[in-house]
């Protein structure tokens, strides 16, 4: 997973020193997994870092997000970060949730 240029500096932003933005996975959503983004206390560099400031929370989104990005928008009324999954992981047509690759 990448951070885009627009997302790093709005990461430098809002994130104190010593905090991370930890990009997660939990159950729900339209297609089985909703992504998650909460700011931690970093606990430095791990296998899990991406970037400066931003870490995976646990190897299994670190598997099922590495190919895509970080960005962040900022529509008119609408400021967010979002997560753009690699081109392989099926989106739901709100664009929060994921559904795993199905294994054939």
């Amino acid at each position: 997973m990448t951070v885009t240029p627009q997302a790093q500096k709005q990461l430098d932003k809002v994130l104190s020193s010593g905090e991370s933005l930890e990009i997660g996975l939990k159950g729900g959503g339209c297609n089985g997994l909703m992504i998650t983004l909460e700011k931690t206390q970093s606990t430095g560099t791990t296998e899990l870092s991406i970037g400066k400031n931003t870490v995976f929370a646990d190897k299994t989104t670190q598997t099922y997000l590495q190919g895509g990005n970080l960005d962040y928008e900022n529509k008119g009324f609408s400021q967010r970060f979002v997560v753009n999954p690699s081109e392989s992981t099926r989106r739901c047509g709100c664009g929060d949730s994921i559904a795993l690759p199905s294994m054939q």
